[in-house]
C-alpha cells in the first residue's frame, strides 16, 4: 500500500512538473530578429511654399548596411493624424542604379526632399527600409509629431 502510494505521488508530480514546463513554454512568443539595417534620426517639418500650398520638408539621412548586405529599399512615409499613412518616397536600387555592397552608409540623393502636404494639418513622418539580411522591412526612424502652418504668408 506504502509503495503505491509513492507512486501516484511521484506520477502526480511529474505530472504537474510536465504541466508546468509545457505551460511556461507554450505562451512564448517566438524570438524577434534585431534588424540590421539602421538609420540615423529622421529629421522634417512643414512649411508654406505659396498661398494655400504647404510642404513637408524632410532633412537629408544615412542609413547604415549591415556588412555583407545589400539595401532592398526605403520608403519615407507621411501620416496625416486621424487618417491612414502612405508611401510618398519609395527608392528601390536596381541593376542599372545598385547601391555599395558590404557595411557601407548611404546618404540617399533625393529626387526631392518637398511633399505636398495640408495647410494646417498635423503629421508625423516615416523611414522604413530593408536589407538584404533581414525577413521583414522596419522602422527605421520617425518624426514627432508636427503640424503644418494654417495661415497664408
Amino acid at each position: 500500500m506504502k509503495a503505491r502510494k509513492i507512486l501516484l505521488l511521484c506520477l502526480a508530480v511529474l505530472i504537474i512538473g510536465g504541466m508546468g514546463v509545457w505551460l511556461a513554454f507554450y505562451k512564448l512568443d517566438p524570438a524577434q530578429a534585431e534588424p540590421e539595417i539602421y538609420a540615423n534620426p529622421v529629421h522634417a517639418g512643414c512649411y508654406i511654399a505659396a498661398p494655400s500650398d504647404c510642404r513637408i520638408h524632410v532633412e537629408p539621412f544615412t542609413i547604415n548596411i549591415a556588412s555583407g548586405s545589400k539595401l532592398d529599399f526605403f520608403q519615407l512615409w507621411a501620416s496625416r493624424v486621424g487618417y491612414s499613412a502612405g508611401i510618398i518616397y519609395d527608392f528601390r536600387p536596381d541593376v542599372s542604379n545598385p547601391l555599395p555592397i558590404t557595411g557601407t552608409v548611404v546618404t540617399p540623393s533625393q529626387v526631392t526632399q518637398d511633399y505636398a502636404a495640408q495647410c494646417g494639418a498635423t503629421y508625423y513622418v516615416y523611414l522604413i527600409g530593408k536589407d538584404t539580411l533581414d525577413n521583414t522591412a522596419f522602422v527605421l526612424g520617425s518624426t514627432a509629431q508636427f503640424t503644418c502652418p494654417a495661415g497664408v504668408p
